[in-house]
């Protein structure tokens, strides 16, 4: 059974949640996680569970420090036709924080991405030159341990700097988080990989194989759609009256019936800015077009094939949850019967808490789009021998 901890922003615990209607919480890779919390009414409940008080959960018995927080950011009492009384509350992570600034002035780099999801961070959330822009009590965790290879980089001018964030680790199948230190009331960030737990993993890792046949799932869904599927798009940038329009192509090498277009109209993205003197100074062209291509690249990513594989999964069977597999972790998935064999990483998982029972685990299974179409297309091969 899971208990809740409340905190207030100075990480002072304020109490304990015991009694539970439901609890969902739901830890993502490259993304901010969130809860939904539905408890019966009692003054003392109502008392903790309002707006900006964060959320820790931990199972009875485990150490309670070194873990994602969830901020309330929604409340809703309610009393329905037989006059029970019920607290509601929804959040997200503390990762979530990074969304409250924007990226104030552009990050242009060739490095890791490990290192621009710091810079990102850094200069806006952790040690901007504006102290008023400072949050404080966040460190950064090293990344001395992630091999990526150096990219280059340019950020949007003023995104948001969350987007900027999630948008980086997802095209570099990282992810990040923020970590709290209850005890010493610090915060932490972190980029980090998922380890390699697939069937045919070189790190010696003991393997995590999802099966119906290994009777370690109870449901599961597999789907494959290409209805709004985008491989080639045109940006436009900044429409001026004395300048030609800039227009970049991305995603250049598809051909023929496999070329599907589509035009990203870009013109928020500005070919100058004001230097402290008021003069116009214009972004040279090819920063300008590398700009373009990030957003047409953005664009593709959403417009992929759609590839889902989600499965419920039966904690009391041989893997269990935080034990032989985590958010992140790079797994096997097999369904015979369908033919669906993948190497695949865990980038959800959505646990379900129903009147003190123990906890379902629903799983979402995702990784960038190649790599799954390309097992997906040989998944016959793998299966005729």
């Amino acid at each position: 059974m899971s208990l809740i901890y409340v905190y207030d922003h100075a990480i002072t615990q304020l109490g304990l949640i015991e009694q539970k209607t439901s609890f969902i919480w739901i830890p993502r890779y490259s993304s901010t996680g969130e809860f939904k919390l539905l408890v019966p009414f009692t003054k003392n409940y109502a008392s903790l569970l309002v707006k900006k008080h964060l959320l820790m959960t931990v199972e009875e018995g485990a150490v309670n420090n070194h873990k994602e927080l969830g901020e309330i950011k929604f409340v809703r009492i309610a009393m329905n036709a037989q006059g029970i009384e019920e607290i509601e509350v929804q959040g997200r992570f503390l990762s979530d924080w990074i969304g409250k600034r924007i990226v104030l002035n552009t990050i242009t780099n060739t490095t890791s991405p490990q290192n621009i999801l710091g810079q990102i961070v850094s200069e806006n959330v952790t040690n901007p030159t504006n102290p008023s822009r400072r949050i404080e009590g966040i460190s950064h965790a090293p990344t001395t341990a992630i091999q990526r290879a150096s990219i280059d980089y340019t950020s949007e001018s003023y995104i948001n700097a969350l987007l900027a964030v999630e948008t980086l680790a997802r095209s570099s199948a990282l992810g990040f988080k923020i970590t709290t230190d209850v005890i010493n009331k610090t915060h932490t960030y972190h980029v980090y990989d998922g380890k390699d737990l697939t069937a045919n993993n070189t790190q010696g890792n003991p393997p995590a194989i999802f099966s119906v046949e290994f009777n370690n799932i109870l449901e599961q869904e597999f789907i494959n759609s290409v209805e709004n599927l985008r491989t080639t798009s045109y940006v436009g940038g900044e429409d001026r009256h004395d300048r030609p329009r800039r227009i970049v192509e991305v995603g250049a090498s598809a051909k023929g019936l496999e070329r599907s277009e589509v035009f990203t109209n870009a013109t928020d993205i500005r070919q100058s800015y004001r230097d402290d003197n008021g003069n116009e100074i214009f972004v040279p062209a090819a920063v300008y077009d590398q700009l373009l291509t990030q957003r047409g690249l953005q664009v593709l990513e959403q417009l992929g094939e759609k590839i889902a594989f989600a499965s419920r999964v039966n904690n009391n069977a041989s893997l269990i949850y935080k034990k032989d597999y985590n958010i992140g972790d790079r797994v096997t998935c097999i369904n015979q019967k369908w033919g669906v064999r993948i190497d695949v990483r865990i980038t959800e998982v959505m646990e379900i808490h129903q009147d003190n029972n123990v906890p379902e685990i629903e799983i979402t299974f995702g990784d960038n789009l190649p790599a799954l179409i390309d097992q997906i297309r040989s998944l016959q091969s793998q299966y005729d021998h």
